[in-house]
């Protein structure tokens, strides 16, 4: 399948289009695949169990997701639930998923692993981001959980990660927006900061501004309505991707970008 990136990251023209704000959703199940595209997103990043922190999804999922949407995809691979720090075996699990999902060519992986004092492991980064070949990565929200941010982002410019996902070490990205811009400015482009951390449309024209992030990250999520009947009950909340909360982030981004936003009315939950 012939997918496209409709975002100004990932491309070599030599032209140069008006900047715009990059949306990442992301999504454990098609149907959020399906509304998330339908919100306008620029990019998924595909999981599971989302409330576990995201897990490495299915093939099967990935299949059904790049059969549904045009949209670059990018791959959670992460075995298990809890930390990041990976015994032999778990990298080697760890390897085979990414080397299953790598024949599907997707977009990108999104992976992390730590020492048990909190650095980075670079030898379980290096051996799957060899497996990943020309297949750019993101060190996911392990970032975080570094002693030191800067020793941190030293490594992960260092093994040649695209993007590092981080929420300042805070419980959303605006309260940590201080901590993201510092790592950013000490990035100096040689790595892409993406904000995440409980973004919604309502945040990201201070997240933007207090960070000089040009991205942003989040599952823009709502409760599923659950029937009366007996089938559905007694399985707790379940979530889901809101077509309504991506388009209002969209809103909001092409909004802040200087884009015409369409006529009519904002999304109900970009209104103010």
């Amino acid at each position: 399948m012939t997918r496209h990136t409709p975002v100004p990251d990932d491309t070599d023209s030599g032209a140069q289009p008006k900047p715009r704000f990059v949306l990442e959703v992301c999504c454990e199940s098609l149907s959020d695949v399906v509304a998330a595209e339908a919100g306008g997103a620029d990019r998924i990043e595909l999981c599971s169990a989302l409330d576990l922190g995201g897990l490495t999804p299915s093939l099967g999922l990935l299949l059904a997701a790049q059969a549904a949407t045009q949209l670059p995809i990018w791959v959670m691979i992460r075995p298990r639930v809890g930390d990041f720090v990976y015994a032999a075996d778990e990298v080697a699990v760890m390897a085979r998923d990414l080397e299953l999902c790598r024949g599907t060519n997707p977009a990108g992986f999104v992976f992390g692993a730590l020492h048990a004092d909190g650095t980075i492991d670079r030898a379980a980064c290096r051996t799957l981001l060899d497996l990943c070949g020309p297949v750019p990565a993101v060190f996911h929200r392990a970032f975080d959980r570094t002693p030191v941010l800067s020793d941190a982002l030293a490594a992960v410019t260092e093994l040649g990660f695209r993007r590092v996902l981080t929420s300042g070490r805070e419980d959303t990205a605006a309260a940590g927006a201080a901590a993201i811009k510092r790592v950013r400015a000490r990035a100096e482009g040689r790595v892409e900061v993406l904000p995440c951390g409980q973004v919604r449309a309502e945040n990201i024209e201070h997240l933007l501004a207090a960070t000089g992030c040009d991205q942003v990250h989040g599952s823009f999520s709502e409760v599923v309505p659950v029937d009366a009947t007996d089938g559905y009950q007694g399985y707790g909340v379940r979530m889901r991707v809101s077509r309504e909360q991506v388009a209002a982030a969209r809103y909001e981004l092409d909004r802040l970008a200087g884009f015409a936003p369409p006529r009519g009315r904002p999304p109900r939950a970009a209104r103010r």
